[in-house]
């Protein structure tokens, strides 16, 4: 979406934001983000699944990640949510945490890009939706 663009911006707009026009928004959206650049950054799933060590390393990255957002340093926190998700790519919390670290720095695609991966991995993840909501307000 470009926020300069009137017509997108009022075709696209989720205000007042509920749970139904976000998930609108998200379909309106999703092919064109799954095409965009995040989608093949985060496309490898194993089969069997992250280790216990695996899965308790990308926790430490998520926290990490977690404080670095909370001094600022969203470039830190996105890497070290790139290295908890390289870990275990099967928790939507990663994917969500990066969504919000990105859209802090003014990404919105990729924010959006994250959300609705988080989503793919837990639909019933309502944070996501949340995230998406919040990205789409900005504009």
């Amino acid at each position: 979406m470009d926020p300069s663009n009137p017509e997108q911006s009022q075709k696209l707009s989720v205000k007042p934001a509920t749970l139904q026009s976000i998930f609108d928004v998200f379909i309106k959206t999703r092919d064109k983000v799954a095409s965009g650049p995040q989608a093949s950054s985060s496309a490898s799933t194993s089969q069997t699944g992250p280790s216990a060590d695996d899965k308790t390393q990308a926790e430490k990255f998520k926290q990490a990640g977690n404080a670095q957002m909370s001094n600022k340093d969203y470039d830190a926190a996105i890497e070290s949510y790139n290295k908890a998700i390289a870990l275990d790519p099967s928790n939507p919390v990663y994917f969500s945490n990066r969504a919000a670290a990105h859209s802090n720095k003014g990404d919105h695609l990729s924010a959006v890009g994250d959300a609705e991966k988080a989503i793919s991995v837990d639909p019933k993840f309502v944070k996501a939706y949340h995230r998406l909501g919040l990205v789409f307000r900005l504009f």
